[in-house]
């Protein structure tokens, strides 16, 4: 026969079984109540202290600043790349030489 009491969730922290009595629910883990400390400096946290971010626990002082989003990243990222070019000049029209040294007039001509 199977048995329908629930497993023990493990210390999000020491992955140790954490009783009941003993740990804290917070930002979907659980923690042992020694182990539920500030993922920055360590410091001990109560729930009434703790601030959550993306499963870690953190205090006031330590606790991430959320970045920008990727969405925005990728519009920003896909409308510069989608952004009309510019046309470079073409030299086409641009008066080339002809190769040939000019006649006369010039310092190799001039004798010292």
């Amino acid at each position: 026969f199977k048995s329908s009491i629930m497993p023990t969730p493990k210390c999000y922290v020491c992955s140790k079984t954490a009783y009941p009595l003993e740990s804290y629910s917070a930002a979907d883990n659980t923690f042992h109540k020694l182990c539920f400390k500030c993922a920055g400096c360590k410091v001990t946290l109560s729930i009434s202290s703790f601030k959550a971010f993306e499963g870690a626990v953190y205090c006031k002082q330590c606790v991430p600043k959320p970045k920008a989003t990727a969405v925005t990243d990728d519009f920003k990222v896909k409308q510069a790349l989608n952004a009309p070019k510019k046309v470079t000049e073409s030299l086409g029209q641009v008066q080339k030489g002809t190769g040939d040294k000019a006649v006369g007039g010039g310092l190799d001509d001039m004798s010292v």
